[in-house]
């Protein structure tokens, strides 16, 4: 078995709670490097995974060579530490978003593919128990074609650290809408075609948007309706889809999809009426349709291994989990969400 030496830059929240143990307990992975600018932070991380630690992010990359960087740091330095990794060699697995911008995007990709590097986008939301049991329950056809897929995120939080200024890249449409948008994007399969947004910040101590309303077209016909607030005193409910026969809601606090759908040939024939005179002057007509139900508890899927999924990519040559291109895809929905809303889009820092 081919072990990948990996290093991991940035040992906050994301790269400490997730990705580190994660490497760890993997066996594939060898947890080598970890970059940080707080010696505390390095000093815990030796002790409990026995990596070694250090300050500087090229001083790293020349001692240690790793195969893997992961990038667990704020997102306007992603673009730098990504273009510095595969200059030593290294491919790349980055935490969301890929870049500031879309046009940094691009210059990362363009680097990749010179280089012959890989590169692929931590996109975990695809991976959890609601979305694989969400895909389980789609594959099986029970509410007919998809036409309209709802996703929210709500609570009430005043946000007061480094994602509350627009100039870090912070804001909840980068935060959470980079992972939900990629979610509904993927299951519906298909690029936006038109896309309507409105961002506010309105409980945040900072300029970022705590508030996102975003509307989306794909070119297949599918309607994505997305919410996120963090000014919300009270929850909207997280997945709703909708289809020709039927629809599907999330219980979050039951933890089951549930499922109301007539069966394909079950729903009963009807005639068209032509004429303005409604019959027997009556309001709708009258139908008594045979509906089904059905649940799927979270409790029975199994969520998607995601650095299984980074080991058959970066070792073994199956395709990414996340292909670039549908990065790219996201990258773009992103930057056209900020532009239809009137925010303006905050550059990268120089390298």
């Amino acid at each position: 078995m081919k072990r990948i030496r990996t290093a991991v830059v940035g040992l906050g929240r994301i790269g400490w709670q997730f990705h580190a143990p994660q490497i760890a307990n993997h066996a594939e992975f060898e947890f080598v490097a970890a970059v940080d600018p707080i010696e505390d932070r390095l000093r815990e991380a030796g002790e409990r995974w026995g990596m070694r630690g250090y300050a500087q992010y090229d001083a790293m990359l020349a001692a240690e060579k790793p195969d893997l960087v992961v990038i667990a740091s704020p997102t306007p330095f992603h673009v730098a530490q990504v273009l510095a990794a595969f200059r030593a060699g290294c491919d790349v697995f980055c935490d969301k978003p890929i870049a500031p911008t879309l046009a940094d995007t691009d210059v990362l990709i363009r680097a990749m593919e010179a280089q012959g590097r890989k590169l692929m986008v931590y996109q975990p939301h695809r991976a959890g128990a609601d979305m694989v049991g969400l895909r389980a329950l789609l594959a099986e056809g029970l509410i007919g074609d998809v036409y309209m897929i709802k996703r929210a995120s709500s609570n009430y939080s005043r946000r007061n650290d480094w994602q509350a200024f627009q100039r870090n890249g912070g804001g909840m449409l980068n935060n959470y809408g980079a992972h939900y948008i990629d979610q509904t994007l993927n299951l519906a399969g298909s690029p936006a075609r038109r896309i309507v947004c409105a961002l506010r910040a309105v409980a945040t101590l900072g300029d970022a948007d705590d508030v996102v309303k975003a509307v989306i077209e794909t070119e297949n016909g599918i309607v994505l309706d997305l919410d996120i607030s963090q000014a919300a005193a009270l929850p909207i409910s997280p997945w709703q889809v909708f289809g020709r026969r039927g629809a599907m809601a999330l219980d979050e606090k039951a933890k089951v999809w549930r499922v109301r759908y007539v069966a394909a040939g079950e729903m009963p024939a009807m005639s068209l009426q032509q004429g303005y005179a409604a019959e027997a002057r009556r309001y709708g007509n009258g139908e008594t349709l045979p509906w089904r139900e059905r649940t799927l508890a979270l409790a029975d899927v199994t969520p998607v291994d995601v650095y299984r999924k980074c080991y058959e990519y970066y070792a073994l040559g199956q395709p990414p989990f996340v292909p670039v291109a549908e990065t790219r895809e996201l990258m773009r929905v992103l930057e056209a969400c900020r532009k239809d809303a009137g925010w303006q889009t905050i550059p990268s820092p120089a390298p």
